[in-house]
């Protein structure tokens, strides 16, 4: 009888076993399912959009049929519905894991963002599932201090992530500043993380080319200036000076390496016109010479000090010319807002923009212009890329203001 009751006890210890596993794997599961219906729910999310003729404002808005994504986006329209002269827009990107919701709101001409960040698992608003400031601060920082001005990369160490929005797409994930901590700046500041199982982020649509250049380098702020142009997807050319190259030849080697174009600006920037044949030989023959030594490339193009090239000049060279038609006279104002605005006011498709790799103005400048220009459908490049897309064989000894 006791042999009978332990077999029985046995046999129902192992049933209860059984049916507490059974039921914590379809717990699990049902939960699994929740969740794989909340992520199809969210990826088929209806586009809303409510107008007002009467306060002139225009917001659109996803729909999910979720209550609880639904109910944050309706405080979020609710609060500017009333209002006038607000547009919103929005990105929705929905994975296994979170929904990202990112607004665009220009009140009355002024940008704002809001941004909501939904866990799946978690059923919870959390933004450090996508993006971890604690983690992540330190680099969101050196892009900005690459990409932007001194001014604005001191605002946003200030602002400690405060005012921070984050837009999650495809190619990868775009970290913007409120523009209210910039005093209102009448253009977008960002930042971007590309996702590794992305090959190659979508370039930036043109339908205008300009060349910048850089006279005098390399100098203390070349590199800078050339990591601040591929930060905004643009290459430039720079045309050097031997003897500084002579002493800067890692700095010639690191923009080699970026993808820079360099041009010759002579050995010791000494006017062409006023020197006989050997000096002029010398000049720039020199300067060929180091750079093959610290490239293994050749010079392609020339600039001449002060731009003066007569026919005596230009009998002499075995190369193109390259002149500019937009001067922004860097060297002379020393002032980087007035050179931003030299730039983003002449600007014109087929232009060569003149500055010098030498002033820290001129960097901070660049840094200023470089996002409005891509804003407004600039393609920022070389001398020698803007020739080729305008369809301008470069010849030797022929001078280039411009490629209209």
């Amino acid at each position: 009888m006791e042999e009978v009751k332990k077999y029985a006890f046995y046999f129902l210890t192992g049933i209860i076993l059984f049916l507490i596993l059974y039921l914590s794997i379809k717990i699990a599961d049902n939960i699994l399912n929740a969740n794989r219906i909340m992520y199809e729910k969210a990826s088929q999310y209806v586009n809303m959009e409510l107008n007002s003729d009467k306060t002139h404002t225009k917001i659109k808005y996803p729909k999910f049929n979720i209550k609880t994504l639904d109910e944050a986006v309706d405080d979020l329209v609710e609060k500017y519905k009333t209002k006038n002269n607000v547009n919103i827009e929005y990105t929705v990107y929905v994975s296994k894991n979170i929904v990202n919701m990112f607004f665009k709101v220009i009140d009355n001409n002024i940008i704002s963002y809001t941004d909501l960040n939904y866990s799946i698992n978690s059923k919870e608003f959390n933004t450090k599932e996508i993006f971890d400031f604690n983690i992540l601060g330190e680099e969101v920082l050196n892009k900005i201090k690459t990409k932007y001005s001194t001014e604005i990369y001191n605002k946003v160490l200030e602002n400690q992530f405060k005012d921070t929005y984050i837009k999650v797409q495809d190619e990868g994930i775009y970290v913007y500043y409120s523009q209210k901590i910039f005093n209102n700046l009448p253009y977008e500041v960002y930042v971007f993380f590309k996702n590794e199982n992305v090959e190659k982020v979508a370039e930036v649509p043109y339908d205008k080319v300009i060349a910048f250049t850089f006279d005098d380098g390399p100098g203390n702020y070349t590199i800078e200036l050339a990591q601040t142009l591929l930060a905004n997807n643009s290459k430039a050319t720079f045309f050097e000076l031997g003897n500084r190259m002579k002493y800067n030849q890692e700095t010639v080697k690191t923009l080699y390496g970026y993808g820079m174009e360099i041009g010759s600006h002579t050995y010791a920037h000494k006017n062409l016109n006023k020197l006989n044949d050997n000096e002029i030989d010398e000049e720039i023959n020199s300067v060929n010479i180091l750079y093959n030594e610290i490239t293994g490339d050749n010079i392609k193009l020339l600039r001449p000090p002060y731009g003066n090239a007569d026919s005596k000049v230009k009998e002499r060279v075995n190369m193109p010319i390259i002149m500019w038609n937009v001067d922004t006279e860097d060297w002379l104002s020393r002032n980087s807002e007035q050179i931003s605005n030299h730039i983003l006011e002449h600007a014109e498709d087929g232009d060569i923009i003149l500055m010098h790799d030498i002033y820290g103005t001129t960097l901070e400048a660049v840094k200023m212009a470089l996002p409005i220009l891509r804003a407004r459908g600039f393609k920022i490049t070389t001398v020698s890329e803007l020739a080729e897309i305008k369809g301008v064989t470069l010849e030797k000894g022929v001078s280039y203001r411009h490629f209209k």
